[in-house]
């Protein structure tokens, strides 16, 4: 039989290790500054503060959807007629719930 076989000692070179170390984390740093100075311009670079040539007249106006929304609560609280040879009506919201509930059959439930 043969011999057993013996490992090798390890051999480490931390010098190598941390030189590769402490060039990552300069590189590392050297993009982090590169970014933030393309990112964050000078105070003294940038332009002095004017009014834009572009029309803000929608922007101006918008309110958000409040006026959507109002909108739509306002058509859950009115009665009107949807098609009047078919019968169809457009009652307040809560009135519709406890139509149905008080009688299923008025959506086609069954009972």
């Amino acid at each position: 039989m043969s011999a057993p076989l013996e490992q090798q000692p390890d051999q480490i070179r931390l010098r190598v290790i941390s030189l590769v170390g402490v060039g990552l984390v300069a590189i590392i740093v050297a993009l982090v500054v590169l970014a933030w100075t393309a990112v964050v311009p000078s105070a003294a670079g940038r332009p002095p503060e004017r009014a834009s040539s572009l029309e803000h007249g929608l922007y101006d106006q918008a309110t958000g959807g409040d006026d959507v929304r109002a909108s739509g609560a306002r058509r859950l609280e009115r009665y009107e007629w949807i098609d009047r040879a078919a019968r169809i009506v457009r009652i307040p919201i809560d009135r519709a719930i406890d139509a149905v509930v008080a009688n299923p059959a008025l959506i086609g439930a069954p009972r």
